[in-house]
């Protein structure tokens, strides 16, 4: 049961961000609303591209977080263009990249914000995201599909908000 509100809080809370109090209600009730459907899990479509393997990487890039910021604020990739990101956390608190649209960025801050509220991990589990403790470093392979614009960001709360985000534009 908790599971299941969960679910409905954190995609009301992401339809009340992107609709508003009026349009969310009756958007969420025409999606079964308070039944607690686990079905209408907001699974977030990723329009713009997929993981990748290492024998498909076109380009590297390295992005260094530190101090609740990353130092790079735009890239430009190509439509089809597989990208290693190297994530180096030089920074003494954990943080997040996730690629996404602004709308799977407002969902997944929702997410942490529930799971921070809870006392659960923050360490997200989606395919275009990876947490990364501090002082630690990994990697996300991508191969990205466009055009369309999305960003990168930390949504660990609180660190999205302090501007610690970037934009990605894919061009064809």
């Amino acid at each position: 049961m908790m599971k299941m509100i969960s679910i409905f809080s954190t995609t009301a809370v992401f339809v009340s961000i992107t609709l508003g109090a009026a349009q969310a209600a009756e958007t969420m009730k025409m999606q079964g609303g308070m039944q607690g459907d686990v079905g209408m899990q907001a699974e977030e479509e990723l329009t713009f591209g997929e993981p990748a393997m290492a024998s498909q990487v076109d380009r590297t890039i390295t992005v260094t977080l530190e101090d609740i910021a990353y130092d790079l604020k735009h890239l430009d990739i190509k439509n089809g263009e597989t990208i290693r990101f190297i994530i180096a956390n030089k920074d003494e608190v954990e943080h997040e990249f996730t690629l996404g649209t602004a709308e799977n960025q407002a969902l997944d801050r929702a997410k942490m914000a529930q799971q921070a509220e809870m006392g659960m991990s923050m360490e997200m589990h989606e395919p275009n995201s990876i947490s990364v403790a501090d002082l630690q470093t990994k990697e996300l392979i991508w191969k990205f599909k466009g055009p369309e614009k999305i960003e990168f960001a930390c949504n660990v709360p609180g660190h999205y908000e302090a501007g610690m985000k970037g934009d990605i534009v894919i061009t064809n």
